[in-house]
Parts: C-alpha cells; structure tokens; sequence
C-alpha cells in the first residue's frame, strides 16, 4: 500500500483529498479517517482540522475547487443537511471525483441506509466504501485508498502496482487474484429519453452492462413505476404500457465485468397464459433458470406456481403473463 500511496500523492500534485461530512451524524469517524490519510503522507482537508479561515463558505468553495476527490461521508443527516447538499452538488458540477462512503448502516425507522434525493442521484452507480463494521476500519481503509486512487490513475496500473506489492512481499497467487476484487468499475452516466410508444414494450441497448436507471421526470399521464413500467436488464433498458418520461442510466464499460452475448447464454421471452390456461413454449435448449424481469398482469407471477421451466421448455399458467429471462444451460 505504500507504493500506491506514493504514486497517488504525486498524482494529487496540489491538490487534495476533501473529507466532507456532518458534524452530528459522522464527526468521530471523519477525524479518524483524517488521522488515518495522513499517516500514509496524503494531502487531506478537513474542516475542523485547520481547514476554515475566515468566510466559512468561502473556504468550503475553496476546498471543493482545489480537490482532486471529494469523500463524502453519507448519512441520513448529510443527506438533510443544506450545506453538505451544495458541497457536492458543487464537487459534480465542477466533474470532481466523489468516492461515498457508507457512515450509517440502518436509517431511523430501522430500514437500511441508501443514499436518495439528490445526493442519491449523484452518487448512483459509485462503489460506497462501507465504514459501518468499525471491526473492518483497517481493511476499509485499504480499500479506500484503492477507490481514491483508481479514480485519478488508470485502474490497471493501480492493479499492476498491488499486484507487484504483493507478490514482492511473497503473497500467495490467491491473493494475488483477490485484488482483481477491488479495483473499481468505471462507471458511465448518461440522461435519456424513453417512450413506450402505442403502449408497447420497447427496449434501449447500451455497450456494458446497466448497473441503474433512476426516474428523472415523467412525461405524460402514464406512471413511471420501477420494475412495472420501467427498468434494466443486462445491457438494456425497458418501458412498458405507455410510459414516457427522463431517465437516468448508469452502466459501465469495465473490463472487469463481462456480458456474455445473449445468443450463447440467454433470451428475454414475452409469455402469457391466455384465458387462464396452461401455456408451454418449447425452446432450442435446455434451461438452467427462468428469471421473471416484469409482470404484466394482474395475476402475481409465482415461479413455479404460475410459471416455470423443465428440460427445453417454458411453461405458464393461471392468468399469468409477463416477461422472463429465459438462461441456458
């Protein structure tokens, strides 16, 4: 990890890494996370570590300006607090690095904690480093000092320095290949406009597997609800039964993450069962699995209830109708 230090403090030049938190929800874990940045010899601001001097917007602007990555640390009160939400909001409009962090496990009615509203859609399709299990700090720290430098130098050499790190220190190849695990995807953002067009099931195609799709506004009567009007599948995006609207997809070009053609592996299949009765479709190949992408019906699809496969054939029953990923032995 020192040599990757190194190489990631002459990469930062005069720039730093930004902590960027909530006093009441995440103080205890920032400071450590200061002390801990530090002593690998990095150049970290933090504002109650010296970082504020006179005008406390005008520091934080500063701050945000002369980052090379912004590490926010995410909580339901980072996520409501107005001055945390214009800190990265500025890091995005600015295209500065933002690697999450995860600071709280469970929200305050017992759910767990994801990331929403605006600083969800910022950070939508990143890798959060988890800091929620204080029994793994030292691990997540590696692990954060991976994220920060994957972001501002190429991946591969990030793997190519840690893999020479290791065997030089005489790891064993499991290890070795244990790496590969923890260098980051690249992810891509893009906006885009979706219509199911005579409320027809249409399909958009991207070059990498789709990793998200947010709503961004609706357009038309219609409603856009996830998994029911619209949603992903391996490389594509879906809308169905009318709906139109602005949409967000995060997908990824990684080579680290593969998507095998679906001729050789896979095949979305529209199957109802007409009148209630029961339905079979006799495919090319013998099926593996049968994974329902959307109902399409007022009958819940049950797997093997309703539908279900055995040897080369799908089958349908009891009103159910739907959308399946067909997998292929």
């Amino acid at each position: 990890m020192d040599e990757l230090c190194l190489k990631l403090k002459e990469q930062l030049g005069d720039s730093h890494i930004m902590l960027s938190y909530n006093w009441a929800s995440s103080y205890e874990l920032c400071a450590r996370l200061y002390d801990s940045l530090l002593s690998h010899a990095l150049p970290v601001w933090m504002d109650q570590a010296g970082g504020v001097h006179g005008s406390i917007t005008e520091s934080m602007a500063n701050a945000v300006e002369n980052a090379a990555v912004v590490v926010p640390l995410m909580t339901e009160k980072y996520q409501e607090s107005k001055a945390c939400n214009q800190e990265i909001e500025y890091a995005n409009d600015l295209s500065i690095n933002i690697v999450p962090i995860r600071a709280q496990k469970t929200r305050s009615d017992g759910k767990p904690f994801r990331a929403k509203g605006r600083v969800g859609i910022i950070t939508a399709g990143k890798l959060f480093i988890d800091f929620t299990n204080m029994n793994k700090y030292e691990q997540q720290v590696e692990n954060l000092l991976v994220q920060i430098a994957s972001t501002i130098i190429d991946p591969e050499k990030v793997m190519k320095i840690l893999r020479e790190a290791k065997t030089e220190s005489g790891g064993q190849e499991d290890d070795v290949e244990e790496l590969d695990k923890r260098i980051p995807i690249t992810v891509i953002t893009t906006d885009i406009d979706l219509e199911s067009k005579q409320s027809e099931y249409e399909e958009t195609y991207f070059d990498g597997p789709v990793l998200s799709i947010s709503l961004l506004r609706k357009r038309g009567s219609i409603p856009c609800v996830y998994a029911n009007t619209f949603g992903f599948v391996g490389n594509r995006v879906w809308v169905d039964k009318g709906a139109r609207g602005h949409f967000r997809v995060v997908y990824t070009r990684s080579v680290h993450i593969k998507v095998v053609s679906l001729q050789q592996s896979e095949e979305v299949v529209r199957f109802y069962s007409v009148r209630d009765r029961f339905r079979e479709k006799i495919l090319d190949r013998k099926i593996a699995d049968v994974i329902l992408v959307k109902s399409i019906s007022k009958t819940p699809c049950v797997k093997f209830e309703n539908f279900g496969f055995r040897d080369n054939k799908l089958w349908i029953d009891k009103g159910a109708r739907g959308i399946f990923r067909v997998i292929f032995e």
